[in-house]
């Protein structure tokens, strides 16, 4: 038993443990009130046509969009021309009639979040030039892709070297490119936040049609993880003595 014990300390300091994968689809709309499962915004409202949004934009550019999966909680707000996120520019989930469920692929067909920043003007809302758009979760989590789509709803719109930025801490940007054709952009990190907006080189729009991230257990759990660990380890020498 206190080998065991070792073990499991071992393989505690050696890395994070994560969990299995969450796929966040941000481009599967789904309705206030549906019956269908699926995402719903926790304090979103009806937008045009098909989209929903964080806030009424005719009144207001301001406030979040909350989606919950596998346990985990990511929060979505927008910025416009580096102000405050949440304030001056609304997130929305936009729709596709063609939506087929393909995360990735030429054939993948659907939407995402967008943002607007136009009180009255939702003839652009996807992600572009001045916009940015922040995803929060409530915990810490490891992200291993992003998927994009084109302002086609599709993989195939950009151009081979059209590109976006993104940071995880809204100071440092990296630029990457848009994955034309294929729809999925590996992106590895473990953290709280996520900012992704229009920039680099070759900037294009784009909507955040995904994420893929696994729960990773905060330091505190690691801390009583340990603790329970000594603890089982002090009972069974007790035991032998």
């Amino acid at each position: 038993m206190r080998v065991l014990s070792v073990v499991s300390l071992f393989t505690l300091l050696s890395g994070p443990v994560v969990a299995a994968p969450v796929v966040f689809d941000f481009a599967n709309l789904k309705y206030i009130g549906s019956t269908n499962s699926g995402f719903l915004p926790t304090d979103g409202i009806s937008c045009t046509g098909g989209d929903l949004c964080s806030s009424n934009i005719a009144s207001s550019l301001s406030g979040d969009l909350s989606f919950t999966n596998g346990g985990l909680t990511v929060h979505a707000q927008g910025s416009y021309n580096g102000g405050a996120f949440g304030s001056k520019a609304a997130v929305v989930q936009d729709h596709e009639n063609g939506y087929n469920g393909k995360l990735s692929g030429k054939d993948a067909i659907g939407a995402g979040l967008g943002v607007y920043h136009k009180k009255d003007d939702t003839s652009d809302d996807n992600i572009t030039e001045k916009e940015a758009i922040w995803l929060h979760f409530d915990q810490n989590v490891s992200l291993s892709s992003v998927g994009f789509r084109a302002e086609g709803h599709n993989t195939t719109g950009w151009s081979s070297n059209a590109t976006f930025q993104y940071s995880f801490d809204n100071l440092t940007w990296t630029t990457g490119l848009l994955p034309k054709n294929v729809g999925q952009f590996a992106l590895s990190h473990t953290g709280h936040d996520f900012y992704f907006k229009f920039g680099g080189a070759h900037a294009d729009q784009f909507y955040i049609s995904s994420m893929t991230v696994s729960a990773v257990p905060e330091p505190e759990t690691y801390a009583m993880l340990l603790i329970g660990l000594g603890l089982v380890s002090f009972s069974l020498r007790n035991k032998k003595g």
